[in-house]
């Protein structure tokens, strides 16, 4: 009974399978996020059995996938996360970006490296209006923590966690921890 209900359920999600067989990214971002998504959440799912899953369960995976392929009309079938939004072009967002409960997240940074993770409650974005390159750069490998803000024209480095609630308005160098207010770089570590 519980595999018919969930085949009845996948069944919405028929259209996101024919965008995602015809995405020109599929080979390059969508099956790799797909499998880091499935990687990191622990499910053994594979292949479109992962996807659908995926699709199924996540939110936030759903407005990642909409952003990436540009088909939104597909929220008429199944909605994104509310109050997740991003500014930031697909094509500026590396492959593997996993989104953790993304409610109220402001992605628009300049530039997000591959690998990267953001929590819930975080702003990456401009300090005013003004100018288009006012924003973040974030490195590769990069964990934004719950709450945390980064905004202005900042280059977050490679391998750097951004702690819970921190306020970031300065450059970061790679492989660091970052917290506080006004946060500062309080360990290095040599990998």
């Amino acid at each position: 009974m519980i595999r018919i209900l969930s085949l009845f359920a996948s069944l919405r999600f028929v259209p996101h399978i024919f965008v995602y067989y015809h995405s020109r990214i599929r080979h390059t971002v969508l099956d790799y996020e797909r499998d880091m998504w499935l990687s990191r959440n622990r499910f053994q799912k594979k292949g479109i059995r992962g996807f659908l899953f995926l699709l199924n369960m996540f939110p936030e995976y759903r407005s990642l996938f909409y952003h990436r392929t540009g088909a939104h009309y597909l929220s008429l079938f199944a909605r994104g996360q509310n109050n997740l939004y991003f500014h930031t072009p697909s094509s500026q967002i590396g492959k593997g970006l996993v989104i953790w409960h993304g409610y109220s997240c402001v992605v628009n940074a300049q530039s997000i490296g591959e690998n990267c993770q953001i929590w819930h409650l975080t702003t990456l974005g401009r300090k005013d209006t003004s100018l288009n390159e006012n924003r973040p750069i974030i490195g590769n490998n990069v964990s934004v923590c719950t709450g945390a803000i980064v905004i202005g024209n900042v280059h977050i480095g490679d391998h750097t966690i951004i702690g819970a609630g921190s306020i970031v308005v300065h450059s970061t160098p790679p492989d660091s921890i970052v917290t506080g207010i006004a946060a500062k770089a309080k360990t290095h570590s040599k990998n």
